[in-house]
């Protein structure tokens, strides 16, 4: 036998096999992780980027943000009901875990007029000190010398509402808080200047709204590796564009689900 002539030729049927085994592969390693594509940051039209924890309904899937923090659109607006009141929402600083929400009913009435306090119940959201109340009479049975914002959708020739800021100020001009039927306080975000709160009405600084704190796991981890953070069955998630890693989003580990974090 010549063996300088003599060679081994693989058979084309595992030729075939390997090319299957490795295109497989190929495409497993490149294709983008559904939960990934499916918690792109969306915006209701006007207003922020809505991303982890937020997430909106129905335009992202239910893992991509907390249950607490689901948003719906309304005429382009983000909107967050909190405690039965709905409120738009005008900003989110993700950096620092906090946004700027406004009741709803104030652009939607002629007459905003809040009936009852602000309530976060069992929600994970806190006031911000940034807030101050802005304190609503109604119903008095005199006008107190002392400028206020007056409230004339409600009030007529021998009630008056009217609201202001600080009503300690008020007991001080010997004004009788016991003159008015109702009190509420609502807080507003005042980070302008006393000269910009003077030349407002009423309305007008009810826009302004306030500022919340929120409870949730810190994202930013799962970001600076180019992942997006999600939530699933009581656990945060975080997902990567080509596929999940146990650790994090970075960690070199080509195996694994997703990384959970348990708080």
């Amino acid at each position: 036998m010549d063996l300088q002539n003599f060679s081994v030729s693989p058979k084309p049927s595992l030729i075939c096999i390997f090319f299957v085994i490795f295109t497989s592969l190929v495409n497993y390693i490149l294709s983008p992780d559904p939960k990934f594509q499916a918690c792109v940051p969306y915006t209701c039209g006007d207003g922020p980027n809505i991303s982890y924890p937020f997430w909106i309904l129905p335009k992202q899937e239910p893992f991509c943000g907390n249950p607490n923090f689901t948003i719906i659109c309304k005429d382009k607006n983000p909107v967050l009901t909190i405690s039965n009141d709905d409120y738009i929402v005008k900003d989110i600083f993700y950096s620092n875990q906090s946004f700027l929400v406004a009741n709803a009913a104030v652009y939607e009435n002629t007459c905003p007029a809040p009936l009852h306090n602000v309530s976060l119940g069992q929600t994970p959201f806190n006031f911000s000190l940034y807030n101050s109340d802005f304190s609503i009479f109604y119903n008095c049975s005199s006008k107190p010398y002392y400028p206020v914002y007056e409230l004339d959708c409600a009030s007529n020739c021998t009630h008056h509402s009217f609201a202001i800021f600080h009503k300690e100020a008020l007991e001080l001009h010997n004004y009788l808080l016991k003159l008015c039927r109702s009190l509420v306080d609502v807080p507003v975000d005042v980070r302008v200047n006393f000269t910009s709160l003077l030349l407002m009405n009423y309305t007008e600084v009810l826009k302004m709204g306030f500022s919340l704190n929120w409870s949730a796991h810190d994202c930013s981890s799962c970001e600076r590796r180019n992942g997006r953070c999600g939530f699933k069955n009581n656990e945060f998630v975080c997902f990567y564009h080509d596929r999940p890693h146990l650790k994090t989003c970075n960690d070199g580990n080509s195996e694994g689900n997703f990384l959970i974090i348990i708080e």
